[in-house]
């Protein structure tokens, strides 16, 4: 073999070996995505769930309003203060919870 120089089959061996790390961190970095995604999947249910729960919250809190509504003018001579105000505090909370809930999409 001649001094100094680097014959054809050298440069190949270089490169394929150049070539197979390259692989290599390819194959890592797709394993590390497809873990990121499922991840993302989760999130977006766990999101989702939390939109409809937040959603189904108001829609209780506003039937339960309307029943109030409804025994306070039936029954005008009850005291419904202490009913109204932990509802009050309900929809405080309630609209709290759907302000942090980011919209769907």
């Amino acid at each position: 073999m001649p001094l100094g120089l680097v014959t054809n089959r050298q440069v190949l061996a270089r490169l394929l070996a150049a070539v197979s790390i390259l692989q290599a961190s390819v194959d890592t970095l797709q394993l590390k995505a497809d873990a990121l995604m499922t991840e993302q999947a989760g999130i977006d249910a766990a999101a989702a769930q939390i939109q409809a729960d937040v959603a189904a919250e108001g829609t209780a809190l506003t039937a339960i309003e309307a029943e109030i509504a409804k025994l306070q003018a039936g029954n005008p001579a009850l005291d419904l203060t202490g009913l109204q105000s932990a509802v009050a505090a309900l929809d405080t909370e309630t609209a709290a919870e759907q302000a942090a809930v980011p919209p769907a999409g």
